[in-house]
C-alpha cells in the first residue's frame, strides 16, 4: 500500500517518524512529510501542508493525518470524489491515543489501517461505520477482501443499510462463502436460485448473468474470465467490442468478470484491441507462438486451422491464449466463435478464496 503521512507539529512529527517505521517494516511504501522548521526523519515541506496534500491524496492509496480531525476534513473537503477511488485517511492525535477511519473505511481500507496503527500503538481505534459497529459483514468489504466487484454499486449503501436496520438479506453464492449464517443473514443454496424468492435484498456472487424475477439484487462478480482474441489487421475497435460482447452473451457471463484480454504478439499492437482493453480497463497481453504452441501439445481438443497454421504458424490463437493467460487452474467455457473478422474464446478460472491453498496446473 502506497501511504503518505502528515504532521504539522513537533510532537507530531515525533510520531509520524514511529508510525513510518512501522508501516515500513510491515512492507508498504511509505512517504512522510513534516514542517521545514522541524528537524527530524521525513520530507520537509514549507508553506501550506494542503499543497502536498493534495498532490498525495490522487497518488496514494492511505494517508495517515498526526493532526486535529477538523483541520483534515478541510483539507480534504476539495478533493474527495468517490468511495470506489477515494484513498483510505486515518487521523491520529499527536499523542497517539486515538487512531480514527476517516474516509473510505470499507473499500479503501481505513479500518483496517486504524485497528493495525491502534494495535501498534496502544491507542483506541474509532470506528463509525454501522456494520462494524453492529459487528455484521459488509458488502463493500466482502467486495474488497475477495476482490468481487459490486454490480449496481448503488445498491450497496441500501443493502449494507438493511442489515444495519435488522432486515433479513440473503446471500447466494456460486462459490462456498467464508461467513456463516447469522441473524438477519440468510444463506441460500445455489441450486435452489433462482426458485427461492427471499424478501428483501439478495446478494449473488457469480460470474453468470442470471435473470432474476427479483428488483432487489446485488451482484458480486469475480474478475475470473479470460477473454482470447484473434482478429485481423487494422479492424475496426467495434467490431472486437462486438464480437466480444457476443461471446460473452453465448456463454452467459458478465463483462464486469473479465480479468484479462488475451492474444498473439503479432497482434498486440493493433489499434482495435487496444482500444477496448483501456475502455474496458482491464489488461491486454499477448504470447509468443512457441508459447501457443507449446500448450496445443498440452492440451487436447482445441481448434485447429490449417489456414491460420499456414498464415502466422500456429493453428489457432483464441482457446489457446485463453488458457495461458490464466493464472490458474480453468477450464474453456467457450470455445472459438467468430464474427465479422474476429474470434474470440473464453476461460474461466476456478482458483479463488475457496481453494486458497490449492495450485492445480491448466488443464
Amino acid at each position: 500500500m502506497n501511504i503518505a503521512i502528515f504532521a504539522i507539529t513537533k510532537n507530531g512529527t515525533e510520531l509520524a517518524a514511529k508510525v513510518s517505521r512501522h508501516l515500513l517494516n510491515e512492507g508498504h511504501q511509505v512517504r512522510m512529510f513534516r514542517p521545514g522548521r522541524f528537524p527530524g526523519e521525513g520530507e520537509p515541506f514549507y508553506g501550506p501542508v494542503s499543497r502536498i496534500v493534495a498532490g498525495e491524496f490522487y497518488r496514494c492509496q492511505g494517508l495517515i493525518f498526526i493532526m486535529a480531525l477538523g483541520i483534515v476534513v478541510r483539507l480534504l473537503a476539495p478533493l474527495i470524489k468517490d468511495k470506489r477511488s477515494d484513498p483510505a485517511v486515518v487521523v491520529m492525535d499527536e499523542k497517539g491515543q486515538f487512531v480514527i477511519s476517516t474516509l473510505s473505511g470499507h473499500l479503501g481500507g481505513a479500518n483496517e489501517l486504524a485497528q493495525n496503527l491502534a494495535g501498534a500503538f496502544q491507542a483506541i481505534p474509532v470506528i463509525t461505520t454501522a456494520t462494524d459497529v453492529h459487528g455484521l459483514p459488509s458488502v463493500d468489504v466482502l467486495a474488497r477482501k475477495y476482490a468481487l466487484i459490486m454490480e449496481p454499486f448503488n445498491a450497496v449503501k441500501q443493502v449494507n443499510a438493511a442489515l444495519v436496520n435488522g432486515e433479513m438479506v440473503a446471500f447466494c453464492s456460486e462459490f462456498p462463502l467464508p461467513f456463516t449464517p447469522m441473524q438477519g443473514l440468510k444463506l441460500i443454496p445455489w441450486d435452489k436460485l433462482p426458485i427461492t424468492r427471499p424478501p428483501g435484498w439478495l446478494v449473488v456472487i457469480t460470474n453468470r448473468e442470471i435473470s432474476l424475477p427479483h428488483e432487489k439484487t446485488l451482484f458480486l462478480r469475480p474478475r475470473n474470465l479470460i477473454a482470447g482474441i484473434g482478429c485481423r489487421k487494422e479492424i475496426d475497435p467495434e467490431k472486437i467490442k462486438e464480437a466480444l460482447l457476443h461471446a460473452l452473451k453465448l456463454a452467459r457471463r458478465s463483462p464486469t468478470s473479465l480479468r484479462l484480454l488475451a492474444t498473439i504478439d503479432l497482434r498486440v499492437q493493433e489499434r482495435g484491441l487496444q482500444q477496448v482493453a483501456r475502455e474496458m480497463g482491464i489488461p491486454l497481453v499477448s504470447f509468443s507462438r512457441e508459447q501457443i504452441q507449446s500448450i496445443f501439445s498440452r492440451v487436447k481438443n482445441l481448434q485447429h486451422s490449417s489456414f491460420v497454421q499456414k498464415r502466422i504458424g500456429v493453428g489457432g490463437v483464441c482457446e489457446p491464449v485463453a488458457l495461458l493467460a490464466a493464472a490458474h487452474h480453468a477450464r474453456l467455457i467457450l470455445p472459438k466463435t467468430s464474427r465479422e473478422g474476429v474470434t474470440v474464446a473464453l476461460a474461466e478460472e476456478s482458483y479463488g478464496w475457496w481453494e486458497q491453498d490449492r495450485e492445480v496446473p491448466i488443464i
